[in-house]
């Protein structure tokens, strides 16, 4: 007796996934961005922040101007007042509308010369062989067209069999779909409530996102008036 070919119904819930009893209609939402302005007609740099450490780094000391928003995702859209980049910051959002974001992103993300994604992501979620002894790991993954001006991007391609999702990863994928060029930089951090991490300070000086790192005093809970 063979059961080859034939369909096995599970035996147990435990074999459904999460989504089989969630129905399309639950839980949406019409996304929109509150002011109708224009997108502009060319930028250099698209930059992209996800997460809530890097929402953090920029709310207190920022060289940017708010262009528009999207309350429901927590999407700021800032313009840099000293060159021509767009800063998107993107936290505690529900990753099925990552689609629905990346749409809103479009008109920007498609005349921009470069787009750069920066996440972040837990320590623990960081796949390699090696023991990690660091707090923090930096990693990059890039469209397959390469970006004809000099970013300066050094850090080691994300390896095997990590991933990245979200909107940064929806964003990284539509580029490489239209054959343009664009760079996720990965953040592992071991305690991002505590953690300084320099390099991206320094990256987003170049881009004029932040003043000059020396000048800002980074806010966290090392240097609050917070006891736990």
């Amino acid at each position: 007796m063979t059961t080859f070919g034939e369909i096995n119904e599970p035996s147990s819930r435990t074999a459904w996934e999460d989504w089989d009893d969630v129905l399309c209609s639950e839980n949406y939402v019409d996304l929109h961005l509150e002011k109708t302005v224009e997108a502009p007609k060319q930028i250099d740099t698209f930059i992209i922040l996800e997460g809530r450490y890097l929402y953090d780094c920029i709310r207190a000391h920022h060289e940017l101007d708010l262009v528009n928003a999207c309350s429901e995702v927590n999407l700021r859209l800032y313009r840099t007042r000293k060159m021509n980049n767009y800063v998107c910051t993107i936290r505690d959002y529900n990753l099925i509308l990552s689609s629905e974001i990346v749409e809103l992103l479009k008109p920007y993300i498609n005349i921009s010369t470069d787009v750069i994604a920066i996440l972040t992501k837990p320590l623990v979620e960081y796949q390699v062989s090696e023991l990690v002894t660091k707090d923090y790991v930096i990693r990059s993954l890039s469209t397959s067209k390469q970006s004809p001006n000099t970013l300066d991007i050094n850090f080691t391609h994300l390896e095997q069999p990590n991933i990245i999702t979200g909107v940064s990863a929806g964003v990284i994928c539509w580029r490489e779909i239209t054959d343009k060029p664009a760079v996720a930089l990965v953040c592992y951090i071991e305690h991002p409530e505590e953690l300084q991490i320099q390099e991206l300070f320094n990256f987003l000086e170049k881009f004029k996102v932040i003043p000059h790192v020396e000048k800002t005093q980074h806010n966290n809970l090392l240097n609050s008036n917070l006891y736990i």
